[in-house]
């Protein structure tokens, strides 16, 4: 043994109910259960390094199954914000970005937003990153998409318009090299630029591509709003026209008028999975997205890159024109004053971070629909922000729904240095434990046992990761040692750097990660590679 956990409560990620039993971890796997209902005395530490976990539940490691930490875990590979609720396993390279491939315009652009970090970008494949990121030793381990935005804009920029033969084979190629290299498939993000210039045969031609080599489709679709049921049936046809597994992004329905359309979403993808299929979904346990405030610019004003729709910003005939449009587009449900800016991207206006574009215009004397485009002028289009476009109802839905599944949709962040310099969503931070707050200690709606089967085994099945996901022996020593009473979120919209409290111990592929109420140095996350 080099680890021995005594005496816990052991809810093992089966959805069955839980037992007393010591733990002993060798290497990087679980060697041994002995359940005390049936031996007693348990396993004799002999020495051993000892965790005593006496009134504390003990559980695989959370698996995030929808996250943005593809950057931010190089800057700090200790990735606090994540593993301190209890992450051990997330993936990355959702909503059509990811951290390759980089050439051109996606190069720069990456490069300039984390210029600002401090952090250079110095890397173009999918192999060159995971060899960055294996040589960080990243805290958690970490599967990836590659992003068809990095695919296009490596290819063709910007520019609203279908492929080229030569094209589309470029883009192929991509995919295939990504693909080969460990991507776990490929993710579509179809309201941001480049993605929202792509058509569905595009989209389908790429995704044959992953499919050939067993990957997923993912897909932040092209619309969540009033046209979330067009957009649903778009990534349906993607599904069905490369016959894979797919994997439905946040599903969600954006704006008062259009709630209560994810329960019909939800029950084309059981038509699906009825007839063979196999698509599941995630839900992040809040109301609020976070997302660009550029976002929420029509299409027609993103044609050709960032320089060309800060033309268009600040050209006084096309601005008006705009901003109403943007105004139409945008499904808070206050308008404005919905939409909270978590990175101002403009040093003027970070004092405002953490209020909504309706207050800061308030207190400027400012027109709420200027203050937006000034907004997005003075950041280079680099403002972030939060959105209350959602309901309860639909959030529980997809929640609780047996496919459904826990996400962020967060980059990990610290308290500290580089990557606490804005005011992100809660999420970040939060994310499992306000889940486990909510939905078994408060309202509550399911059990401990069955929450834990939703974060922990259920995403390991459905994204391949063997032997993980469960507290069972020769499984990877993913586990966390939990104080639940105390397990709670601290993360707040206007205050969000604040890890969870009541976790007593995280350990990643055997090493004791955290403990006692600090991380201990030891790092000891893995990238998890397609068919690993």
């Amino acid at each position: 043994m080099d680890l021995l956990i005594k005496n816990g409560t052991i809810i093992d990620g089966t959805g069955t109910p839980g037992y007393r039993a010591d733990i002993a971890i060798k290497g990087d796997r679980i060697s041994e259960i002995v359940r005390l209902d049936q031996q007693p005395e348990g396993i004799p530490p002999n020495g051993i390094k000892t965790i005593d976990a006496t009134d504390r539940i003990v559980t695989p490691g959370f698996v995030d199954v929808h996250s943005h930490s593809d950057f931010n875990i190089l800057i700090n590979p200790n990735g606090e914000s994540k593993l301190r609720q209890g992450i051990t396993t997330e993936v990355v390279g959702n909503c059509g970005f990811s951290a390759f491939p980089l050439r051109g315009i996606p190069y720069e652009e990456e490069g300039e937003t984390y210029a600002k970090l401090g952090f250079k970008v110095d890397w173009s494949s999918a192999s060159e990153y995971f060899k960055k990121l294996e040589a960080a030793k990243p805290a958690f381990n970490l599967a990836t998409y590659v992003g068809h935005g990095n695919v296009r804009g490596c290819v063709m920029g910007h520019d609203d318009r279908p492929p080229t033969e030569d094209e589309l084979r470029a883009m192929v190629r991509e995919v295939e090299e990504a693909v080969d290299s460990g991507a776990i498939g490929l993710s579509t993000g179809l309201i941001y630029s480049p993605g929202i210039f792509a058509e569905t045969p595009e989209i389908v031609a790429l995704q044959n591509a992953a499919t050939k080599r067993g990957g997923i489709y993912t897909s932040h679709v092209r619309g969540e709003g009033d046209t979330l049921l067009e957009a649903a049936d778009e990534f349906f046809d993607v599904i069905n026209g490369s016959n894979c597994q797919g994997q439905f992004s946040h599903l969600k329905a954006s704006g008062p008028k259009n709630w209560g359309k994810v329960k019909r979403v939800i029950e084309q993808i059981e038509e699906i999975n009825d007839k063979g299929g196999n698509v599941r979904f995630d839900k992040y346990p809040y109301i609020a997205s976070s997302t660009e405030l550029a976002s929420l610019l029509p299409r027609w004003a993103r044609n050709g890159g960032r320089e060309k729709s800060l033309e268009r910003l600040n050209d006084t005939k096309l601005r008006k024109q705009l901003i109403a449009e943007s105004a139409e587009i945008n499904e808070g449900k206050d308008g404005w004053n919905s939409v909270l800016i978590c990175e101002a991207g403009a040093p003027e206006y970070e004092k405002f971070q953490g209020k909504s574009v309706g207050d800061i215009a308030r207190i400027l004397g400012a027109d709420a629909g200027e203050m937006f485009a000034e907004l997005l002028t003075k950041s280079h289009l680099t403002t972030s922000i939060c959105n209350f476009t959602m309901s309860q109802d639909d959030t529980d839905l997809a929640i609780l729904h047996p496919l459904g599944m826990v996400c962020s949709d967060a980059a990990c962040r610290a308290p500290y240095g580089a990557l606490s310099h804005d005011c992100p969503h809660p999420r970040a931070y939060g994310t499992f434990a306000k889940f486990f707050r909510d939905y078994v200690k408060e309202r509550p709606l399911l059990t401990l046992e069955k929450a834990v089967a939703k974060v922990t085994a259920l995403p390991c099945e459905t994204f391949g990761f063997k032997n993980r996901g469960r507290i069972a022996k020769d499984y990877f020593a993913d586990v966390l040692v939990i104080n639940f009473a105390d397990y709670e979120d601290k993360s707040q919209f206007a205050d969000p750097h604040h890890y969870c409290t009541g976790i007593d111990a995280i350990i990643v592929n055997g090493t004791l990660t955290v403990h006692d109420g600090g991380q201990t140095g030891q790092r000891n996350g893995r990238v998890l590679r397609l068919n690993d």
